[in-house]
């Protein structure tokens, strides 16, 4: 068998699908992180390196339960995230601090001028 799992991480939640070449889909699996807020700036909203990566094991851990297969029978994994989320990371690719979650709407201008002072306040540090 050539088993895959995709892995999808959105705004407030991670999803898995577990796939077989000659099988198809064998089950899959959504674990929710939360999206947090600045107490001082309401438009600035970060995740959680922690959050994200344990609500990937938990929905992996269910996957593969629901799937029926043994974890280690899954050959590769195919990732898709927020591509333009800025995650600042120092040492070893480790995150600094939260993601900065980006935002694609028009009317969220300031949200980006805010966002890119503070990656650049960030890196100057």
């Amino acid at each position: 068998m050539s088993i895959v799992a995709g892995v999808d991480f959105g705004t407030l939640s991670v999803r898995i699908s577990i796939f077989d070449k000659v099988r198809g889909k064998l089950g899959s699996a959504v674990a929710e992180y939360p999206l947090h807020s600045s107490p001082t700036d309401p438009l600035l909203k970060t995740q959680s390196h922690d959050d994200q990566m344990s609500a990937l094991a938990r929905a992996m851990r269910e996957a593969v339960r629901v799937s029926g297969i043994d974890g280690r029978e899954i050959k590769s994994i195919a990732l898709d995230t927020t591509g333009s989320s800025v995650i600042v990371v120092g040492e070893n690719l480790v995150p600094l601090g939260e993601y900065y979650l980006w935002c694609d709407h028009p009317r969220c201008a300031p949200v980006w001028l805010r966002r890119n002072r503070l990656v650049r306040r960030r890196l100057l540090l």
